[in-house]
């Protein structure tokens, strides 16, 4: 599961990033190649806890992690990998 498929209220852990496919020839054509490294900078690392404040289905997420809340891109959070929720 994505943090991109929580539901508000909802808190889980944070199993991994997806790196990005690559192609045969290359990359894949359309695909953010920097969005692993961008989320780990972010502080988005495997074994922290996210909880989703904001999730309409459609546009940005409001996340809580580290005692901070942030607006993540909805590509950026369906990258995010999350085990089962915890609250």
């Amino acid at each position: 599961m994505t943090l991109s498929e929580m539901h508000e209220g909802n808190t889980a852990e944070i199993t991994g990033v997806i790196h990005e496919g690559h192609h045969k020839n290359g990359h894949m054509p359309g695909v953010d190649h920097n969005g692993a490294a961008k989320l780990r900078e972010m502080g988005f690392y495997e074994g922290q806890k996210v909880t989703v404040l904001q999730n309409r289905g459609n546009g940005p997420l409001v996340v809580k992690f580290q005692d901070t809340r942030m607006m993540l891109g909805r590509g950026l959070a369906r990258k995010i990998l999350i085990k089962n929720n915890l609250a």
